[in-house]
């Protein structure tokens, strides 16, 4: 008897700023959440004003307050009000108190939300702060994972519905990075999407590994081993996505830079998202893979699902 999946991403998180930019993320959270069935919550920090140096100023320093609580409070619920409109999905907002990350972490943790889903920064309207280091800072800390969109600054028209095809999902050999891999499905699913697993071997240059003098450079056997080493695990890790009806397809390169020979495999043109997890460990050279996924975030064009592995 064929058992039934729970249903991914049952509760859906998008963090707002106020501004159109931190807005560019809605689109693909409203698609995942109409394919997933999903409730999407969009979510707002009233920060904590510094205290009134002089006395005096104590009602100025309430009145202030009360404004910015009201303005933040509006535009949330004209937003959810707009595009519940737009949909049938179910919709709300709600305004949290307090440091902007912790906060967010918190709500994460105390509704159950499933998956966040941001832009890597935004800008101005009610509150006028950047949300980019709170993105970076979420994506550390939170057990859920955290799908980052970059912003397009010269948003003009907007943007068409969210399209995911092809999935790249960068492997190192261990476990810790394998748990980008049932988030990352997840999505496939739900889109009829691509799997494309992937590793990058680093060239053995000389007396990088082993205490001994390559004429060429580089020992160009161990190299191939290790790429028909790494195509074999890849074919493992997808045989068993493969029996869930998604379909998979694997990659492997040869590159000095892990990280720049991802975000060359990302191209926009082939590649509609990049799940990674957020911490892994490579067989060949023992590196974290925290730095990679950064630079990913950072430099990658389509969306990023980071995944925080628990140990």
């Amino acid at each position: 008897m064929k058992t039934r999946r729970a249903r991914p991403f049952r509760s859906i998180l998008v963090p707002l700023d106020g501004s159109p930019l931190a807005e560019q993320g809605i689109p693909l959270a409203l698609e995942i959440a109409r394919l997933a069935r999903s409730k999407v919550r969009l979510v707002m920090v009233h920060p904590i004003l510094p205290p009134p140096f002089y006395e005096e100023s104590a009602q100025l320093y309430v009145s202030v307050d009360l404004a910015m609580r009201k303005a933040a409070r509006e535009y949330l619920r004209g937003l959810a009000a707009r595009l519940r409109e737009q949909s049938t999905l179910q919709i709300s907002s709600i305004l949290l108190d307090g440091p902007t990350e912790a906060a967010l972490a918190r709500y994460v943790h105390d509704s159950g939300a499933e998956l966040v889903v941001m832009t890597t920064h935004g800008r101005g309207g009610v509150r006028g702060a950047w949300l980019g280091s709170v993105a970076d800072r979420l994506v550390r800390r939170l057990n859920v994972p955290v799908l980052v969109t970059r912003v397009r600054e010269a948003a003009g028209t907007p943007a068409a519905l969210p399209r995911i095809r092809e999935i790249l999902v960068p492997l190192d050999g261990s476990a810790l990075a394998e748990a980008a891999l049932a988030p990352a499905a997840a999505i496939a699913e739900l889109f009829e999407a691509e799997l494309v697993l992937a590793q990058i071997v680093p060239p053995l240059t000389a007396g990088s590994l082993l205490p001994v003098n390559f004429a060429a450079g580089y020992d160009r056997d161990a190299v191939a081993l290790q790429r028909r080493q790494a195509q074999d695990y890849l074919e493992e890790c997808g045989e068993a996505l493969r029996k869930r009806g998604i379909r998979v397809r694997t990659t492997v390169a040869v590159g000095p830079n892990v990280g720049e020979a991802l975000i060359g495999l990302a191209h926009p043109q082939r590649i509609d998202l990049v799940a990674i997890a957020t911490h892994g460990r490579s067989r060949v050279q023992r590196l974290m893979l925290g730095s990679v996924a950064d630079k990913l975030i950072r430099g990658a064009e389509p969306p990023v699902l980071a995944v925080r592995p628990t140990k």
